[in-house]
């Protein structure tokens, strides 16, 4: 039953809407005397009493706590006025009363509407909704707030008490909020949702934040190739040099105004305006097709077989432990054989003498040895098994020059080989397998200018578009990121020794799950080692890695734990998301709850300076992406 006002009086109405009763109000004589009483007993204890000067301006109060509270978290009450005021993720101080204290928290959960009076559960309050009666009680709001920690002297520390129930609770501006959250940067990656006024920065030129490694998590078509695109385009405008390996071909047209008329008329709405990204240029594997022929500044480039670690290639290859006993031994003739005939270390040339004593056979490969000349030393153990000498030579080192021949002949005849030619065989197909591929040592003009692609503000897109072999792109993943470090770590040695810092340099890898997938690191885990101490090595010497996937539970925990600054887009797999609350334990668990709603260009972006994660919407970008519809 319902209420219904007609002529000024309440009349009662059926769940049918029939009416059944008037039901005259007047006010009894009694209810008036305990008014007067109460009003009279309230002027003699000193008439109405003024609120305390510190709730001035609150728009809520403290609860006291249920056996449900949890530490970190308060729950706060507000009058339906105010209710509007308050939006998700926003800042709160709270004025602990009457003891003093000062806290700051964020909106972890709400605003919620609760009815005055009644469970909005309630078997009266179902009713009454279903029926459409209009007598339903007031309301009030509540939120639940994350505390981020104690004011004290303007710095937030930890929060060792709980604030004292009903102590008021106050908005905190939006400049403020950049402030306390830490959102301290070079250039804005999006904007905070629900505060379009404070921007979410990156910072380029802190040491203890992107050189930390970052990962950027989604499903497709959740908005990860705008923020790569914005994240590149930011890095470069602040000087920073960017390497990215681009396996789809996608960024090669970012130098482009996008088409897109959604996109762009979203830029224009956030005042956005501009064109492509500048200062691209695309690099392609020699001999491979590129993914926009028409970039006005792309090259070719080649590997250099020297570079590769020996245990990377075996494991690269999928060398069986007959295959790598074999393999082992030609790669140590070989360097004999560099040593024997002078190619390195030159004659009576100290620093590469020093050199070849220091050579770490698991983090590169032996200086100038060339695929072709260890091909010849493979073909050479081949004929001294087998008793039947070489008659067709690979490398010009040997091909019309018997005395290199006879060098090279003593120094297998003094080896003790194994004598399964077969097995010498498998690995001389092998490493021809590498050969036909033309990708190896070619002319000196092909090879990758890593000086050049570290200066300032330029980017370098990778294309590996058209290797569909995972053993080529790995291969030329390998090597990259081999030298890259070597160079960026020759550039921190000579920075230092001049009091200044070198040029930042990130390097993006997209689809990471493709070559640090768990199966791939259980088969190559050298491969992984030399990552792992990219990583380390890279967080003093301004050198970070982004790892980018649409699968990040095809991403080991091994991987997982180099990272330390993430965004993340939607994702839907709860196997997904309870796999990264264990590595990411500052995010709360509303924003995991939001997660697999979130919308194109939405994100959870947590930083390594900053005091908790964000959900930001991702500033739109108008550079054209190759694979846009």
């Amino acid at each position: 039953m319902g209420t219904m006002v007609r002529g000024g009086a309440p009349v009662a109405v059926g769940t049918d809407g029939a009416e059944k009763r008037a039901v005259p109000v007047e006010r009894s004589s009694l209810g008036q005397e305990a008014v007067r009483r109460l009003t009279e007993l309230a002027e003699d204890l000193g008439g109405v009493r003024e609120l305390p000067a510190a709730y001035d301006g609150s728009f809520g109060r403290t609860l006291f706590d249920t056996p449900g509270s949890a530490d970190g978290t308060i729950t706060v009450v507000m009058g339906p006025a105010e209710i509007e005021r308050i939006t998700s993720q926003a800042l709160v101080r709270i004025r602990s009363h009457p003891d003093g204290r000062r806290y700051v928290g964020t909106v972890a959960a709400g605003p919620f509407y609760d009815p005055d009076g009644i469970s909005a559960e309630s078997t009266a309050m179902v009713i009454s909704a279903v029926n459409g009666a209009i007598g339903m009680p007031g309301h009030h709001g509540r939120i639940v707030v994350h505390i981020l920690g104690e004011e004290s002297e303007g710095r937030i520390g930890p929060a060792n008490r709980r604030p004292v129930p009903n102590s008021p609770v106050f908005t905190v501006g939006d400049e403020e909020m950049a402030e306390i959250l830490g959102l301290e940067g070079d250039f804005a990656i999006g904007r905070v949702m629900g505060h379009e006024s404070v921007e979410v920065p990156i910072p380029v030129h802190r040491k203890s934040v992107l050189y930390r490694h970052t990962g950027v998590l989604g499903t497709t078509g959740g908005g990860k190739s705008t923020t790569i695109t914005n994240f590149a385009a930011g890095l470069s405008g602040q000087g920073a040099a960017v390497i990215l390996l681009d396996t789809e071909g996608e960024y090669t047209t970012m130098y482009e105004r996008t088409n897109d008329a959604d996109m762009l008329a979203l830029a224009e709405r956030q005042g956005i305006r501009g064109g492509g990204v500048e200062n691209t240029h695309v690099l392609t594997l020699v001999g491979r097709e590129p993914s926009n022929p028409e970039h006005p500044s792309s090259a070719e480039f080649a590997l250099d077989f020297s570079v590769l670690s020996p245990w990377a290639l075996i494991e690269i290859l999928g060398m069986n432990d007959a295959q790598q006993g074999r393999f082992l031994a030609a790669y140590d003739i070989a360097r004999r054989l560099l040593n024997e005939l002078g190619i390195f270390p030159e004659k009576r040339n100290g620093a590469e003498e020093e050199a070849a004593m220091d050579w770490d056979e698991l983090d590169s490969g032996y200086p100038r040895l060339r695929l072709d000349v260890l091909i010849d030393v493979v073909a050479a153990c081949i004929g001294s098994v087998s008793r039947t000498p070489n008659e067709f030579w690979a490398s010009p080192t040997f091909r019309n020059n018997s005395k290199n021949q006879r060098v090279l002949d003593d120094l297998v005849g003094r080896a003790q080989l194994e004598t399964n030619a077969a097995s010498w065989k498998k690995v001389s197909g092998l490493l021809w397998r590498l050969q036909r591929l033309k990708i190896f040592d070619r002319a000196p003009a092909l090879n990758l200018d890593v000086r050049k692609m570290l200066e300032p503000g330029r980017i370098n897109i990778v294309d590996l578009s058209d290797l569909d072999s995972p053993v080529l792109r790995n291969l030329a993943i390998a090597q990259i990121l081999r030298q890259l470090q070597a160079v960026q770590e020759a550039a921190y040695a000579a920075a230092t020794e001049e009091g200044r810092t070198p040029t930042p340099v990130n390097v993006i890898v997209e689809e990471a799950h493709e070559f640090l997938s768990t199966s791939r690191i259980k088969q190559m885990p050298i491969l992984y080692e030399q990552v792992a101490r990219i990583a380390k090595r890279g967080r003093k010497r301004w050198l970070g890695l982004t790892f980018v996937t649409q699968l990040p539970q095809n991403l080991p925990d091994e991987v997982l734990a180099l990272i330390n600054n993430w965004v993340l887009h939607k994702v839907q797999d709860e196997s997904v998301v309870s796999r990264l609350r264990r590595t990411i334990p500052s995010i709360d668990q509303a924003m995991w709850r939001a997660l697999a709603s979130l919308q194109p260009g939405q994100a959870v972006i947590s930083l390594a300076h900053m005091r908790r994660p964000i959900m930001t919407q991702i500033l739109p970008s108008t550079a054209r992406l190759r694979l846009e519809s």
